[in-house]
């Protein structure tokens, strides 16, 4: 007897990208929106690699492939050996206007070193930024620590004119 060759069936799926999921850096499932609903998508390995940019939250999508059954048939798993850009995501006028988050260590020895006089002078200021208390970043010799939100900035010996220079940059 020969080994028979199982044709499993195929998919083609029009959506929207709802979630995308990583590993290693690059995109493996994306949760696409379909007019018929949601869809989990595993991208087949070779697909991860040869993509130019991956799929944003926002954008329209074309994903072609096979779909298997897992777990005696209750479950169908959809893997895309093609994607097809539609539309990509405009970003909204409300996430461009957002303020600035400054993320500042409260702990004990990045307050000795100065996170809670710069966090009243912040305040002070009254620049277009939302101040939030974290844990220890691990910088406990160099405080205070911060970090400055959309753009990951990550300050040590952080002072307030460092701050209000990055924030004001980021504004034009």
């Amino acid at each position: 007897m020969g080994l028979g060759v199982i044709d499993l069936p195929t998919f083609c799926l029009e959506g929207t990208v709802e979630e995308v999921f990583y590993k290693k850096g690059r995109p493996k499932v994306v949760i696409l929106k379909t007019a018929t609903g949601t869809v989990w998508i595993k991208l087949e390995k070779s697909l991860r690699c040869e993509l130019a940019q991956p799929p944003k939250v926002g954008d329209r999508l074309r994903l072609e492939g096979m779909i298997s059954d897992k777990y005696d048939g209750w479950v169908k798993q959809y893997k895309a050996s093609h994607l097809e850009f539609l539309a990509t995501a405009q970003p909204s006028a409300a996430k461009r206007s957002q303020p600035c988050k400054v993320l500042i260590c409260q702990k004990s020895s990045c307050c000795r070193r100065g996170a809670k006089e710069l966090w009243q002078e912040l305040e002070a200021q009254q620049l277009p930024i939302a101040l939030k208390a974290t844990g220890c970043m691990g910088e406990c010799k160099r405080g205070p620590a911060v970090v400055v939100l959309p753009h990951k900035k990550r300050l040590t010996r952080a002072n307030a004119q460092q701050i209000r220079e990055l924030v004001c940059s980021t504004e034009a």
